[in-house]
């Protein structure tokens, strides 16, 4: 069909990058993973000794600052932080 964008839609001044498929695109999502924790970890270590441990408090300070998550959004929870401390524990004896 003529005309017809087969490519998607693409989000306004989005950086294109090549789609990796199967094995090679977990290694490059793992990878970028491991970034960001790497990257987060300065900013959480000193959340976490102004306002403790918890979960509610690190995402509150989190969300305050600016700080996206992983994926972009803007609004942390309690949730997200867990998890997100569970991933970098894991790092850390893994």
């Amino acid at each position: 069909m003529a005309g017809l964008d087969v490519a998607g839609p693409q989000e306004a001044g989005a950086p294109s990058r090549p789609r990796r498929r199967g094995e090679a695109g977990r290694h490059a999502a793992s990878d970028r993973a491991r970034r960001y924790l790497r990257d987060l970890e300065p900013a959480l270590a000193a959340i976490a000794a102004e306002v403790g441990r918890g979960a509610g408090g690190i995402a509150l300070r989190l969300t305050e600052a600016g700080i996206r998550k992983p994926r972009g959004g803007a609004i942390w929870t309690s949730a997200d932080v867990r998890k997100l401390l569970r991933r970098l524990a894991a790092e850390k004896h893994g």
